[in-house]
């Protein structure tokens, strides 16, 4: 049985489009559509309605369902798209915290990528990853450094530099130099803006019983975030470089 990506790649197969030309027709840039079949990440679900569209395929078919509804131009039925569509978005949600949990590893970076664009930026159906990540208030002008919030159990901070409270992490801020202050301040003001903010970054962290710093070198990720009361936090993900 084709999983979504094959039946994907069979619909574009059967169309006028390649692959960049696609991703421009439907908004993206134009390696969007390349990128998630050689990932195998999941669409969003805006996406999941343009391709759709573009392709002049339904959700249904798309999601290899048997209650296929017929669309042509100005007689799509938007209701019934957007309900086929949030179905393939359940089914792929639930599928990929199927995979994560079975798994039983440190999610990818696509992982949480993919979970912050579903969920369109919202603090939910988070249980699988909210272990693995550090929660920030979002800074304000005064603040010379970033205010961690909730620290995850394994989170990149908690594993490899013994922080355990937020509190803890903000001390260990405070023994940065100068140029690794300004640069992670930056780095969040600019992902509480909303935009996300990807980088690799060299740390020498002095940690309690070295006399010496250590070097670390992981991925950063830096996401938007808000909470079901409205609250606004900067989502931490990081990952050791291997």
């Amino acid at each position: 049985m084709q999983d979504f990506h094959q039946r994907l790649k069979a619909f574009i197969r059967d169309s006028g489009y390649d692959y960049k030309s696609l991703s421009l027709e439907i908004g993206q840039g134009e390696r969007y559509i390349s990128n998630l079949l050689a990932t195998k990440s999941d669409p969003g679900f805006s996406s999941v309605v343009r391709i759709c569209s573009a392709l002049g395929i339904t959700p249904s078919q798309i999601a290899g369902l048997t209650d296929q509804i017929g669309i042509a131009g100005a007689e799509i039925d938007k209701r019934i798209v957007t309900a086929q569509a949030e179905r393939i978005l359940t089914a792929v949600t639930r599928e990929a915290h199927r995979k994560l949990n079975q798994r039983g590893a440190r999610p990818l970076l696509d992982d949480v990528l993919t979970w912050w664009h579903q969920q369109g930026g919202k603090l939910r159906n988070f249980d699988a990853l909210s272990d693995h990540v550090d929660l920030y208030k979002p800074p304000d002008d005064r603040a010379c450094l970033p205010k961690p919030y909730r620290i995850g159990a394994q989170s990149h901070a908690a594993q490899n530099f013994g922080i355990r409270t937020a509190d803890h992490l903000r001390h260990l801020f405070t023994t940065f130099d100068k140029s690794l202050s300004d640069d992670l301040r930056r780095a969040h003001v600019e992902a509480a803006r909303g935009d996300p903010h990807l980088s690799i970054q060299e740390a020498d962290v002095t940690l309690p019983g070295h006399a010496l710093p250590l070097r670390f070198i992981y991925k950063r990720l830096l996401l938007p975030v808000q909470d079901s009361d409205g609250s606004t936090y900067v989502l931490d993900y990081s990952q050791a470089v291997e």
